[in-house]
């Protein structure tokens, strides 16, 4: 199967493997052109400035890592890290990630999704922007394998409360934690992200779910 992305960098000069492109008229990905293995593969949705994706692929070598980052200013900079820390099993996507998951990523063949600090888009008015809708969780479904896993996490109570809503209305997919994270109980250097970093020092509760997708 011809992949759907092209090794090209759209972003600046840099390892001609790292940086990936789509190509429109592709109909889906073929993990094993993209990566050196088969390894489990792991996405994360907003990567940043790469804190969490890059200390994650380096402390597994034994899973393949994709970081999709949809604003161009923060895809620079992880782009740039990335390519400082070398690593053979991590790739990045400068892309929209609904349009990505629903479109490009075949059944069954996602291990993980870390989706961590994603837009709130808290007026009301602008509620309809947010990631997390069902159409976008049942593509998540689609996309992960029997057993495999999806986290979030969050700031914002209230976008907090539709992700877990949504998710756990989905068909094949269970609760595995939800909970709230005392900022007090936290040492902010271990954060996963720069923006749970940012929030544990400012003393604001982090809520954190994980769902599996179930073996039958």
């Amino acid at each position: 199967m011809a992949s759907p992305l092209h090794k090209v960098d759209p972003l600046e000069k840099s390892n001609p493997d790292l940086q990936l492109t789509l190509d429109p008229f592709a109909k889906a990905l073929d993990w094993q052109a993209i990566y050196a293995s088969d390894a489990p593969v792991v996405i994360e949705i907003g990567s940043g400035k790469g804190r969490f994706l890059i200390s994650r692929a380096r402390e597994n070598p034994d899973k393949n890592f994709l970081g999709i980052e949809k604003s161009l200013k923060y895809s620079r900079i992880l782009n740039r890290r990335a390519e400082q820390a070398g690593l053979a099993n991590l790739r990045l996507l400068n892309t929209e990630a609904g349009y990505f998951v629903s479109r490009y990523v075949p059944e069954n063949s996602v291990a993980e999704f870390h989706i961590y600090f994603p837009d709130p888009w808290p007026k009301k008015r602008h509620r309809k922007r947010r990631l997390i809708n069902p159409l976008f969780v049942r593509a998540l479904a689609r996309a992960l394998k029997p057993g495999g896993a999806i986290y979030y996490a969050t700031d914002f109570r209230d976008y907090f409360d539709q992700i877990i809503t949504v998710t756990g209305a989905c068909n094949g997919i269970k609760e595995i934690s939800c909970r709230e994270i005392d900022p007090k109980d936290e040492d902010p250097e271990a954060a996963l992200t720069n923006y749970e970093r940012k929030y544990l020092i400012q003393g604001r509760p982090i809520y954190k779910a994980e769902y599996q997708k179930c073996l039958k």
